[in-house]
């Protein structure tokens, strides 16, 4: 987000005082809740007068606004009533923003105040994030609640989650304390992100605020408040705002699936990140790939690492890494929770980079316990088990996983909604509305209207996707056995290689690194760089003549070594409708982006997927079922395939 690229990587708590069991913030002299029954009002003011739950009965998705998020409130009192009314196959998004984050300590406090809430405060402290800026995505009730949190000022995330809203709770302290949260602009987006039919609700009563909401499109009508407050304000949107398109070849397509089916290419960690993000919305999907069992690639590696990438500059790299990692966090917690088969391994991970870059890393994310700290020499020993002769970064909540065991556990999880099919598809065809898959027999393997292509560099292979560029890197594992130093290693050490603890006797040390190599053989040569990399780290006596085993696999990386995600851009369109872009005309004078129709890709995770594939599945996801994005708008356009067809348009080359 852009605002979030302007300031520091982590926002301060907000400064709250308690009184009474009613919160009032330091910074706007104004109380959080009704200092009498702050449930009620919630329920009053926000269920109630946007007619809830009674627009709940007979739908399976609906999407609430909020523009301040605050102690979480309004959130945990929305979800006890979405739980208790709701159909229990429905999903609600709830989107909500706070530009000052309240401190976990401070939301506890309402679990002692109102203890009807506290399994809810639990479960929602479970997977609450440090106060990164940008959008972060936390799963609830398993999955039947999903909460888009965004930390942002509300202007900055209005403009980023481009969807259309059922019902607002304009929420947030008074317009005379806060008005930066309640402006012309901030009305306009509400306007833009608003359905026909939607609604809002408000406590303020404040002529402004109803002029303002007027303006945008809403039939405002005031009523009565809630206890002592005599008037508030509540609306429903009358008709349909025109976007702003600032990108306009970034414009996806809504596709409508008529049956809930797809086709993915490719039984890696991407593809099955995939599935298991449709088969949790009740979709069927059937897994195509030319190896006879899953994770026969890059995913099959027996352990790799989950760490984020972080930038010392501000940049949406690190935004999208920070939030891809605490979200894949959540899910291997879900996975792992669900199976005695241990595959993820909470541990920790430390960093071994730069002094001055580690510090400097380290200051900017700083938040305390819960992201990363900055660890001595001698502190590095103490957490990591092993002596390191360097300074190092401690993230927290990071860990190592067994991935080929990870893979094995997505397509449990799927259970009888995934088919998996051994077939070498070496093209994909449009006929008619459907895409049909073609094997190396020229035979036709299926035939469907949503297909994801997950099969890393071989994507290129299909005539439609010949344009991506990507490359392949040839990585080369390590398996290694335990020595009498190595043995004490408790957490995953990252530098030039890495090495992970050990299990049942042996470590994984890795890994290499070679673009556009294409041998299969193991090198004695990698062998032997693997483990003199971690020896001269740690001292931890490996031998290379105690190598086990190795494992050689090829990562997909893309020219800018960013993922591609999303759908796939109509190349002959795209050089004909923007041929002209290098002349820097003003984008509303094109037209809108040409995308095929039901095709899709996510490939180049490169060497970070264990962090990036399955916040990307979810962006799959949500373009095909129409549902609010995981991510801000401006990272969907970071991730977007045809950034490369428009960089290359912008340079006047195609």
């Amino acid at each position: 987000m852009k605002s979030g690229l302007d300031r520091s990587a982590i926002m301060k708590y907000a400064q709250i005082e308690w009184n009474n069991g009613t919160p009032r913030s330091a910074a706007f002299g104004d109380v959080y809740f009704s200092e009498h029954n702050g449930i009620e009002e919630t329920r009053y003011v926000f269920l109630q007068q946007n007619e809830l739950p009674q627009r709940w009965l007979e739908t399976d998705r609906f999407v609430i606004a909020e523009t301040g998020f605050g102690t979480g409130l309004n959130f945990l009192v929305t979800m006890q009533a979405w739980l208790q009314s709701a159909p229990v196959d429905a999903t609600l998004h709830y989107i909500s923003i706070e530009n000052r984050p309240v401190s976990p300590g401070d939301i506890r406090k309402l679990a002692v105040h109102w203890p009807e809430l506290a399994s809810l405060v639990d479960e929602l402290l479970y997977v609450y994030p440090p106060p990164l800026p940008g959008m972060h995505l936390l799963e609830l009730a398993q999955g039947r609640v999903r909460l888009h949190l965004i930390f942002d000022e509300v202007a900055t995330a209005l403009e980023q989650i481009n969807t259309r809203v059922d019902a607002w709770y304009l929420d947030g302290f008074a317009p005379s304390r806060n008005p930066e949260m309640w402006n012309v602009r901030v009305y306009e987006l509400i306007g833009r992100n608003t359905r026909v039919g939607g609604s809002f609700a408000t406590y303020t009563a404040a002529g402004d605020v109803r002029r303002g909401l007027s303006g945008v499109g809403f039939v405002v009508q005031k009523c009565r408040g809630c206890g002592a407050k005599r008037d508030m304000l509540k609306g429903s949107m009358f008709e349909q705002r025109r976007y702003s398109l600032q990108k306009p070849w970034y414009h996806l397509p809504v596709v409508t699936h008529e049956h809930k089916n797809a086709v993915i290419i490719g039984a890696g960690l991407a593809g099955l990140s995939c599935a298991w993000s449709l088969v949790r919305r009740g979709w069927q999907v059937t897994l195509v790939d030319k190896h006879h069992e899953v994770a026969a690639g890059a995913s099959g590696n027996p352990a790799g690492l989950l760490m984020p990438r972080l930038t010392r500059e501000p940049s949406l790299d690190a935004c999208f890494y920070a939030n891809a990692y605490l979200y894949a966090i959540q899910c291997l917690d879900r996975l792992q929770a669900s199976t005695s088969e241990s595959f993820w391994f909470s541990t920790g991970n430390v960093l071994v980079d730069d002094e001055a870059r580690l510090k400097q890393l380290a200051e900017r994310y700083a938040c305390g316990e819960a992201f990363i700290r900055y660890a001595d020499s001698e502190s590095a020993g103490q957490v990591s088990g092993i002596n390191i002769d360097h300074d190092t970064l401690l993230f927290v909540n990071a860990g190592w996983v067994r991935v080929k065991q990870l893979c094995e556990q997505l397509v449990q999880a799927c259970g009888d909604r995934l088919e998996y099919v051994h077939a070498n598809v070496t093209d994909i065809r449009r006929v008619n509305d459907s895409w049909q898959l073609c094997s190396d027999q020229q035979e036709r393997l299926a035939s469907t209207d949503c297909v994801v292509v997950a099969n890393a560099a071989a994507a290129r292979q299909f005539s439609l996707l010949q344009w991506l560029p990507l490359r392949s890197s040839r990585g080369q594992l390590t398996q290694v056995e335990q020595t009498g130093a190595s043995r004490s290693i408790r957490c995953g050490i990252s530098a030039e290689r890495y090495i992970t603890p050990a299990y049942e006797g042996s470590h994984i040390v890795g890994a290499s690194y070679s673009l556009d190599d294409a041998s299969m053989q193991l090198s004695a040569d990698d062998h032997r760089r693997n483990i003199d990399s971690i020896n001269r780290l740690t001292g931890a006596g490996l031998q290379v003549n105690d190598a086990q085993a190795g494992r050689v696999a090829f990562r997909a990386v893309s020219e800018d070594r960013v993922p591609m995600v999303g759908c796939v851009a109509d190349r002959e369109r795209f050089e004909q409708d923007y041929r002209d872009l290098h002349h820097g005309r003003r984008d509303r004078l094109y037209p809108a982006g040409t995308y095929l129709p039901g095709l899709y890709v996510t490939t180049a995770h490169g060497s970070r997927g264990l962090a990036s594939c399955f916040i990307s599945a979810e962006v799959i996801a949500s373009i095909i079922g129409d549902e609010p994005a995981p991510v801000s708008r401006d990272i969907i356009d970071y991730l977007n395939p045809a950034r490369f067809l428009v960089r290359k348009l912008k340079r006047g080359r195609s």
